[in-house]
């Protein structure tokens, strides 16, 4: 990989230590783009010491709302504006019920916490199957959405009552300034032979090492922390936890290449069609392939893991 080097702080960041081994050390990673706005870009970086994959410099946790306050910005999105939204929205009700299954091979009902639970679709997806379901979301928006369909959206955790049987963060932890200490809060109102259920990009799959700093799951300065599974379980056993089972979110290749596709392209249409298109559909083919036999190369991975305490 190409080391960049860093680019000039700016106001409103701050330095983390590796959120791993809390090593100082760093080396240059990839320069990346904010994808909606590609003239600003940010560092990746890498610990010498365990390979953990970190945005830093980083906008403050009080400084990174603006970056959610786009309208492209799919997750937190009421309604469909084009085509990729179309398919973004109906690609999210298969991996709802996919994910929904998932779960129920471990438990078939009970009570689960959806932590950053956006606009509260998955939280729908299983209120339908009988749980008793809860959400947290920081962003205003989404979570009022959220409760106008209905869903409890809890203001803070302490507002939790109960032990969850399921805690899921579906594509969260990479956004958590404070990840220990959530996961940490979370593990407190779980239940005994409870499950937490982690889904993050994978940084080493097959479209990741195509695409490189143009792959759209480094999402800076959204995503802080790009995990693979070894640094998964690192981290979730310095927290206490231990990872039982993976699982391969087999829609994600094909959605993060298109995506990256469009930024190596940079909005030039005959570029986008011509070449990114073509290795897109090549690219999200072979990781799909390569997952079946290798989940542990897949594009998105959910970790299935239980409390050893």
């Amino acid at each position: 990989m190409t080391l960049q080097k860093f680019s000039k702080p700016f106001e409103h960041l701050e330095t983390p230590d590796c959120l791993i081994c809390n090593s100082t050390e760093k080396k240059p990673f990839y320069q990346v783009s904010n994808r909606f706005n590609q003239k600003e870009s940010f560092d990746l970086v890498k610990c010498p010491n365990c390979n953990f994959v970190y945005l830093s410099p980083r906008p403050t946790a009080d400084a990174i709302g603006v970056y959610y306050e786009v309208e492209e910005y799919q997750p937190h999105q009421a309604d469909a504006r084009n085509a990729a939204d179309v398919l973004y929205q109906r690609v999210r009700i298969w991996n709802n019920r996919y994910k929904r299954k998932t779960i129920e091979k471990y438990k078939k009902n009970g009570n689960i916490l959806d932590y950053g639970c956006g606009t509260g679709e998955f939280l729908l997806e299983m209120n339908v199957s009988g749980w008793k379901t809860y959400g947290y979301e920081p962003l205003t928006k989404a979570a009022n959405i959220a409760r106008n369909h209905g869903l409890n959206i809890l203001k803070s955790l302490q507002n939790y009552q109960g032990g969850a049987d399921i805690i899921t963060l579906w594509h969260v932890l990479e956004h958590i300034h404070d990840a220990r200490g959530i996961i940490k809060t979370l593990q407190q109102i779980m239940a005994p032979e409870a499950y937490l259920i982690i889904a993050v990009p994978n940084y080493q799959s097959f479209d990741a090492k195509i695409f490189k700093q143009n792959w759209v799951a480094f999402d800076a300065p959204r995503h802080l922390y790009h995990f693979t599974p070894e640094t998964m379980t690192l981290f979730l056993e310095s927290m206490n936890f231990q990872i039982v089972s993976y699982k391969t979110l087999y829609f994600d290749p094909w959605y993060n290449s298109l995506l990256s596709a469009k930024i190596e392209a940079k909005n030039k249409k005959f570029k986008l069609l011509i070449q990114s298109l073509s290795k897109s559909l090549i690219a999200a083919t072979i990781a799909n392939l390569q997952s079946f036999f290798i989940k542990k190369r897949s594009s998105s991975l959910i970790y299935i893991a239980q409390s050893i305490k």
